[in-house]
């Protein structure tokens, strides 16, 4: 599958990027700052641009089988689902926070949305923006990110309040979580929340 990986040089997106490789994916990586890439061998591309610039990922976008977008937000979405649909590329998966739709557990969470209420109020944006965009979406809520070692599973539910798991979650298994979704046509339309392991 060609998939373009925009936020790949962040935390998450690095470990996209060296998993999607190894999967035997054709992995194209968008970032703001390409030298903070790693030196990944099997890229099958590296646009520099902005996601804000809808200009720079109409140019990424094209020829793709799927976007993943290892980041969020209103302004992002926006613009994928403006080049996506233009380049008739259909298939989306974009990052969020369980904190999004959780109303448990209420003191965490009330201090959550306390100490980031504008960033959640804009993923809330961006995952409205695509369940209406008419494209193949699906949304991964993850748990509180960490940068431990990966455990090789997670905990995937589609309930507002996580069934089980542990609150926190590696990154490096948040990235496998995330082309596990890309990769399976059964959770288009859905929004998982992805918990670590117990």
């Amino acid at each position: 599958m060609k998939i373009l990986v925009v936020g790949a040089a962040g935390r998450t997106g690095k470990h996209v990027l060296e998993q999607g490789t190894k999967r035997g994916h054709e992995i194209t990586a968008f970032a703001r700052r390409t030298s903070r890439l790693p030196g990944l061998p099997g890229l099958a591309g590296v646009h520099e641009g902005d996601a804000h610039d809808l200009e720079t990922l109409r140019a990424a976008v094209r020829g793709q089988d799927a976007v993943l977008a290892a980041v969020g937000g209103s302004r992002i979405a926006h613009n994928l689902v403006t080049a996506m649909r233009e380049a008739g590329v259909a298939r989306l998966v974009m990052t969020s926070s369980r904190s999004v739709p959780a109303t448990r557990p209420r003191l965490a969470v009330t201090l959550a949305w306390l100490f980031f209420r504008e960033v959640y109020v804009d993923l809330a944006r961006a995952e409205g923006m695509l369940q209406v965009s008419g494209l193949d979406w699906s949304i991964a809520r993850a748990t509180m990110l960490n940068d431990k070692p990966p455990a090789g599973q997670v905990h995937v539910d589609f309930e507002a309040n996580a069934t089980g798991g542990a609150m926190q979650l590696s990154r490096a298994d948040y990235a496998m979580a995330l082309l596990d979704t890309v990769e399976d046509p059964e959770l288009i339309g859905k929004a998982l929340g992805i918990c670590g392991p117990r």
